[in-house]
């Protein structure tokens, strides 16, 4: 893997340029042409991660005019998303689909062709298929369709072999109280729950305060004299973490106040990730979009939002109470908010390299339960967005509600392996072709053109000629 060596590119430039935020046009890397990449590009990939199980077919319903409308509706009626009346789903440029009426943010990026939808997605795996959230979910992170991983993430492999500057300061982000599974194994990744959090203020007001005149010397500095050496593992995971602490704690990532906060950062374009509910998630966000328009290199960015599963009480548009429906909305406003500020940036649209593949572990059963909600299913609904996405659509072939045409008789199967749906955005957003070695054990691929880009031959990696985890 390409080495990240924080400590020089913070030799080279100032850390005060880098954190100058939105208003900074200083690119992230200074890397010599023998050490430019043959094929990366330098878009960013944000994967989105809905844990528990998202219900798809009450995300996406089968439309007024869809052949599948008669038998969903036979399936459901306590967390039926109703075409008419109140509570009454959203349309779809027509009828076959419909989308969750608090989903308005979603439906407006569809109407602009930056938002798709993808059908009976998931991972492609024999019988019987994973219901258990902590298998279906390391498998998709360590990026099999099925069966059993690995403790390296398919992220880490795409970051090893995706041919990477050998200068960049800020590779990898995961958004969380952990790192996600898909980023496992990967020393370039800086994990955080909050961007404003990553950094270590235990001490005096004064701890990064040097006053040579007097002998003082801040804690920072005297941190740095800890880490000098790289002669450890453990000194060099220091190493690494001063240069992360020392690129990121300049940067204001509070939002703006004229009085109390008057250098925080300021949204473009009128975006607000002020969400209603799952606050949480839309501070997130935001410090994504601020650490792109900040021009830290950033590839690869995750980020979670949990709670969809749904057993019992998943609740209906229709209704006072709609738990799933307070879900849907905390996704769609926050993805707009996200859209709306990056494409927006003073320093140009950067949602046009910019992608972000939304997915879960499994979809919910067709067929609800006597709860009032779903139970584990199988194929599910993924999303793609970006200003490099041909949206507008629904991808993927649908193979319906009928109890013949279920899984086991119960649940939507699947039609497109979710590996080919990241295989195709590695490809023409990433610049990475070796996707065979990013999910071991897939083979076929085939783009279904739901990114743009050029296709370049899908391949393994050779790891003879690569450095490594380290």
């Amino acid at each position: 893997m390409t080495h990240i060596d924080r400590r020089d590119f913070l030799k080279g430039c100032t850390v005060a340029t880098l954190a100058a935020g939105a208003s900074s046009h200083a690119h992230a890397w200074f890397a010599p042409p023998d050490h430019a990449p043959t094929a990366a590009t330098n878009d960013t990939l944000v994967v989105v991660f809905l844990r528990g199980a998202m219900d798809g077919l009450s995300l996406l319903p089968p439309g007024a005019g869809s052949p599948y409308r008669t038998d969903y509706e036979a399936a459901r009626s306590s967390t039926r998303i109703p075409t008419s009346g109140t509570g009454a789903a959203l349309t779809l440029n027509g009828t076959s689909w419909a989308l969750h009426p608090r989903a308005s943010g979603l439906r407006t990026l569809f109407n602009q062709n930056r938002l798709a939808f993808i059908v009976a997605a998931g991972q492609s795996q024999p019988t019987p298929v994973i219901r258990s959230h902590f298998d279906a979910q390391a498998n998709l992170e360590f990026g099999f369709g099925g069966g059993t991983g690995n403790n390296v993430g398919w992220l880490t492999r795409h970051l090893a072999s995706g041919g990477l500057p050998a200068v960049v300061p800020l590779p990898a982000t995961s958004l969380g109280n952990i790192t996600a599974s898909s980023l496992l194994g990967s020393s370039d990744a800086i994990t955080m729950n909050s961007a404003s959090d990553y950094r270590i203020d235990g001490f005096h007001w004064s701890w990064e305060e040097d006053d040579s005149a007097n002998g003082l010397v801040g804690a920072v500095t005297r941190m740095h004299a800890l880490w000098n050496s790289n002669a450890t593992q453990l000194e060099s995971a220091g190493m690494e973490t001063m240069a992360s602490l020392d690129l990121l704690r300049p940067i204001n990532f509070g939002l703006y106040n004229a009085s109390s906060n008057p250098g925080g950062y300021q949204p473009t374009g009128g975006a607000n990730y002020e969400l209603s509910y799952n606050s949480g998630f839309g501070d997130q966000l935001r410090n994504i979009a601020q650490l792109i328009k900040s021009n830290l290199g950033m590839r690869v960015a995750t980020i979670d939002l949990g709670g969809w599963d749904t057993h019992v009480g998943q609740g209906n548009p229709a209704n006072t109470y709609d738990y799933f429906g307070n879900q849907v909305e905390s996704l769609s406003q926050g993805l707009s908010a996200f859209y709306t500020d990056l494409a927006s940036a003073s320093s140009g649209n950067l949602m046009a390299r910019t992608s972000v593949i939304v997915v879960s572990e499994f979809g919910r059963r067709v067929q609800e339960n006597a709860d009032g909600g779903t139970d584990h299913g199988y194929g599910n609904v993924m999303i793609a967005l970006g200003g490099a996405v041909n949206g507008g659509q629904v991808y993927g072939t649908f193979p319906g509600l009928a109890t013949a045409n279920l899984y086991q008789g119960t649940d939507v199967g699947v039609t497109t392996d979710y590996r080919r749906i990241v295989s195709e955005a590695l490809i023409r957003r990433m610049g990475n072709p070796n996707i065979y070695y990013v999910f071991p054990g897939y083979s076929g691929y085939a783009p279904m053109g739901i990114f743009q880009g050029p296709d370049l031959p899908p391949t393994n990696y050779d790891a003879l000629f690569a450095n490594g985890f380290d």
